[in-house]
């Protein structure tokens, strides 16, 4: 059996991994110097990742990587059932 502070700790761990928090800082990993500051991870909803990108040449590169992207965030995160990725422009 095991004790309270335990079975907190726990919860807090799993919640860590599985936080918008957590995809973030995955991310920034994901990115790399190629995308840094021209693409970035808004949120993930119902197995979506939204990434938003800066003009038509980062959507471009996200679209090249987009199966990368994905499996990099499915491995790391396989309870959110991650499908798909949706790319949105900004400029």
């Amino acid at each position: 059996v095991k004790n309270i502070s335990d079975l907190v700790s726990e919860y807090v761990s799993e919640v860590g991994k599985n936080s918008g928090t957590a995809m973030h800082r995955l991310w920034k990993e994901i990115a790399g110097k190629e995308l840094e500051g021209i693409a970035e991870f808004v949120k993930e909803e119902n197995g979506m990742i939204i990434i938003s990108a800066k003009g038509p040449a980062a959507a471009s590169l996200l679209m090249l990587r987009k199966r990368k992207i994905i499996s990099e965030f499915r491995r790391n995160f396989p309870d959110a059932g991650i499908i798909s990725m949706q790319i949105k422009r900004t400029y």
